[in-house]
């Protein structure tokens, strides 16, 4: 990584003209800049990273007993597999050194800039570049480059709600903090209380109540989850060896990993044989509950609604946490008030009386609001985030680009995220998607002899495209009857799911033919 003082004069002496400009240093990003060596022998690239590490989420998010959704074997990138997981479903620490090891060996250190933090990029019809601002958080100072592509790789789980519908919180006199903000605390003898009944607070209570001891633990839920099992088992010596040298191996356990959770779409159809493999598989998993968790809590905790109209969360040991004698759980829209000489009287909306020292939110993330706090003006000023509220929300041309923003693409844009499946693996499909963009404009560039060529989706396609997404997503589970981070709550619109297989995404991104009469390409 290179030396704060020295990036902006570093970046600003790079030859601009086919400049990528990269923002964030996550899986997205370090993905974006391998594939762009890799398969383009391209390296005038830069990553510009907000915080003082890489690795975006996994990074930022170290609370204990944090481990990924999806299979070890399908959270790698296909070029880049990694046959020695510890577990069936990597811990956190063991997916941040995988990144690190990426980073090492496709050797993008150099192109690496920790703590800078991207304010606005703008676009310069004259020049046919953009204008990208930044904030030195190290040095406190701000700097401008100019670059001829833009590639975002912020994520969606990067801003959390904190003490948004929580704002009587910042009046409680204990300790209060979001779990991506963990810290390390003491709790014993602590009175807890965690606020939240999605993933993090899945994982993170089993970890206080049996690597701690607190005093007590109120858990406070809004609505309940389904929990399926979660056979988080240790892989084996042999297995590992035979992943690393058996030709193939790993390639075929990464498909048969891949076909098992594509398969698992048919639940989300709304078909006939969607909603019978949805009884099925609803009434595997509320026994597993029933049978596992705290009687006491069933009420609280199975759901109403169909299964797949939210991510189920996968159980690290939460249901079988209920029956802990310290342990309490509490259905509330949410916390009312602060009372008390010390200010640690907590009143949910049920009226309840709470004595707590340690709040911890585990209430999910901002993911309706894509590239926030970043501000992006394309040609004529307009602005993306305007742009898309007039829209109910964000969309995309493949996910990718969008109309009135030359050359700016993203990575887990809108509409590409999918159901059940590896987030990663979307992540890639759209990176290759981006790269043959790439390929074929830099192609006619050189045909042509012409350096300030530029690429952006045609209105008409861009409109045509995202009608398909929400007339496909008509026909799937989601609704917006129920609250899922995948739909803006004030349109009813689902900004962020891919509505078919993750094969379909696969295919349409990596192998489809590119329809360029979909594009528009302009050049001096």
């Amino acid at each position: 990584m290179r030396d704060s003082p020295s990036i902006a004069e570093h970046v600003a002496d790079m030859e601009a003209t086919d400049k990528v400009a990269i923002i964030g240093a996550g899986l997205s990003g370090i993905g974006m800049a391998i594939q762009l060596k890799r398969l383009l022998k391209h390296d005038n690239f830069e990553l510009f990273e907000k915080f003082n590490d890489i690795g975006g989420t996994w990074s930022q998010n170290i609370y204990p007993n944090l481990s990924c959704d999806v299979p070890s074997e399908f959270y790698s990138y296909s070029f880049f597999q990694k046959c020695d997981w510890s577990r069936k479903y990597a811990p956190q620490p063991e997916i941040l050194e995988y990144i690190h090891n990426c980073v090492d060996h496709f050797q993008l250190r150099p192109h690496i800039n920790l703590q800078q933090e991207c304010t606005s990029v703008s676009w310069s019809e004259e020049d046919s570049m953009w204008s990208l601002s930044f904030n030195d958080l190290l040095h406190h100072r701000s700097y401008s480059i100019q670059a001829r592509f833009v590639v975002t790789a912020m994520g969606v789980l990067n801003i959390p709600e904190g003490l948004d519908g929580l704002s009587v919180l910042s009046n409680f006199g204990g300790q209060c903090f979001h779990t991506s903000q963990w810290r390390g605390i003491d709790f014993d003898d602590k009175r807890v209380m965690v606020i939240g009944n999605g993933c993090s607070a899945h994982q993170v209570i089993p970890w206080i109540l049996t690597e701690r001891r607190p005093k007590c633990l109120i858990q406070v839920a809004r609505s309940p989850q389904w929990v399926s099992p979660k056979a988080n088992y240790l892989v084996s010596t042999l297995t590992k060896w035979c992943l690393r040298y058996i030709p193939f191996a790993m390639r075929l356990r990464r498909f048969w990993t891949a076909y098992q959770l594509d398969s698992g779409f048919i639940c989300m159809l709304n078909t006939d044989y969607g909603a019978k493999s949805r009884r099925a598989a609803t009434d595997t998993i509320r026994s597993f509950m029933k049978s596992v968790a705290n009687p006491k809590y069933h009420e609280i905790l199975l759901p109403h609604y169909e299964l797949g109209a939210k991510r189920p969360v996968m159980d690290d040991g939460y249901l079988n946490i209920t029956n802990h004698e310290k342990f309490t759980l509490i259905q509330s829209d949410g916390i009312s008030a602060i009372e008390g000489s010390e200010r640690r009287t907590v009143v949910d909306n049920a009226g309840n009386k709470h004595e707590i020292d340690i709040v911890i939110l585990a209430n999910g993330f901002k993911t309706q609001d894509l590239l926030t706090p970043m501000r992006v003006q394309g040609i004529g000023g307009k602005d993306l985030r305007e742009t898309w509220n007039t829209k109910g929300g964000s969309e995309a041309y493949m996910g990718v680009s969008v109309n009135g923003f030359p050359n700016f693409f993203m990575l887990a844009g809108p509409n590409t995220l999918p159901s059940n499946n590896s987030t990663l693996h979307a992540i890639e499909c759209s990176i290759v998607c981006i790269t043959r963009l790439l390929k074929g404009v830099w192609a006619r560039s050189k045909r042509g002899g012409r350096n300030r060529l530029t690429l952006m989706p045609t209105p008409e396609a861009e409109a045509e495209f995202n009608a398909m997404i929400q007339r496909k997503m008509k026909d799937l589970v989601y609704t917006s009857q129920v609250n899922t981070w995948y739909i803006n709550k004030d349109t009813g619109k689902n900004t962020l799911i891919w509505p078919g297989t993750q094969f379909s995404f696969w295919r349409s991104r990596c192998i489809s033919p590119i329809r360029w009469s979909d594009w528009i390409v302009q050049g001096v």
